[in-house]
């Protein structure tokens, strides 16, 4: 699951070692040109790996990290998936929530997010002109429009996702539309939800409001932020202090997190640079971590939202496009992107300290540590690598 569990606190299971002995298995995943994996991978109880790239191809692989099947879609594929007993869940960025069989990859059903929005052909063109302001990248000079960027969350059997049409949907394990949330214009979300520990659900949509729903898609309050200013990280929630930490963008300009309890009542906000991971949260809950695409990790007090250290990691635009991640001791996992064909993965202690660097093309996913300390990743030089650590 992406980030982890249904709270998306960036917290894993287990630690990796202070040094890297070797490189287990690098596997190529046979695509022309190469491309990266961008979704987070989960493990079965075997040790299969599961997860999308920006090939459009969905993999799984074994252990030993031989593929055991692909299964391809029409565009990028950023969500995460979701692992639910023999089925895998993911939505594409094609637009569709898609079921596969774990053990084969044969599809068992997928659902168009957007069809209950009930556009005619001329509504659907007339449409895409109007969100031409939110999905035009000025950087990149292209229109981009891909209709779901988000990995699902569970309630339960319950799938809740987001995409383009009206928002936010709730699927159940068999495809059925349990029930939708219009979320507003512009239609094309970007961000996920988070659950707590009573179930209740938050989002964030672009026109600048955060949402909290019951697990019957009924609001129970909404909040403004800022018009024009953009969710891009999933929200995240802390058990421990009943508290949502978001963060919103304005263009790759500026950022800010807000602390806002599970009411709606805000804590305080911390402005930074651009946003585009989420936040990770301490095991004891004091301390965030959060970064920028101007290159900056940020070490943050929870309690008020006092930045205790800022550190440079990349000079490369939009170089952490990403989320640091903590393992069981409580270490930053981070990727980077330090040009348009080199990155990193590395190890840092809480006080940002490096402690080992693995250099590769560049990487945008979030390395995933394994109960033996093995870390996963995948990196834009077209493969999927193991790494081997040891204390």
């Amino acid at each position: 699951m992406f980030l982890f569990n249904p709270y998306r606190n960036a917290r894993q299971a287990y630690s990796c070692g202070s040094e890297i002995i070797k490189v287990n298995w690098k596997t190529n995943l046979n695509t022309s040109p190469d491309f990266g994996a961008e979704s987070t991978a989960v493990i079965d109880k075997e040790g299969n790996i599961y997860f999308g790239s920006h090939s459009g191809n969905f993999y799984s692989l074994s252990k030993a990290g031989k593929i055991r099947w692909v299964f391809t879609t029409k565009t990028k594929i950023y969500s995460s998936p979701v692992l639910y007993f023999d089925s895998v869940f993911f939505a594409g960025g094609d637009g569709f929530l898609y079921s596969l069989s774990a053990d084969n990859g044969q599809l068992r059903w997928k659902r168009e997010l957007s069809k209950s929005l009930g556009l005619s052909r001329k509504q659907k063109a007339l449409s895409v002109i109007r969100h031409i302001p939110y999905t035009f990248d000025f950087n990149r000079k292209k229109n981009i429009t891909y209709k779901s960027w988000a990995s699902p969350n569970m309630i339960g059997q319950k799938i809740l996702v987001t995409g383009y049409g009206k928002g936010l949907y709730c699927y159940n394990e068999n495809g059925a539309l349990e029930w939708e949330y219009d979320l507003g214009f512009p239609r094309y979300q970007l961000t996920g939800v988070v659950i707590d520990r009573s179930n209740k659900i938050y989002c964030t949509s672009r026109k600048g409001f955060i949402h909290c729903l019951n697990q019957n898609g009924k609001l129970i309050w909404e909040k403004k932020i800022k018009s024009k200013w953009e969710p891009w990280g999933n929200p995240v929630f802390c058990d421990q202090k009943n508290t949502i930490y978001f963060s919103f963008s304005y263009k790759e300009k500026s950022g800010f997190v807000y602390a806002i309890t599970t009411d709606g009542n805000l804590l305080w906000n911390l402005k930074t640079g651009a946003i585009r991971g989420s936040i990770a949260i301490s095991s004891n809950a004091q301390i965030l971590y959060g970064c920028d695409l101007d290159g900056y990790l940020y070490k943050i007090e929870a309690a008020s939202g006092k930045v205790l250290i800022k550190k440079k990691i990349t000079d490369c635009p939009r170089g952490l496009w990403i989320t640091p991640t903590l393992d069981a001791e409580e270490n930053i996992l981070l990727s980077t992107k330090d040009s348009s064909n080199t990155g990193r993965v590395i190890k840092l202690d809480p006080d940002f300290n490096f402690q080992w660097t693995f250099k590769t093309n560049k990487v945008l996913s979030v390395p995933v540590v394994l109960s033996n300390g093995d870390v996963l990743f995948g990196s834009w030089d077209g493969c999927y690598y193991s790494l081997k650590t040891k204390k």
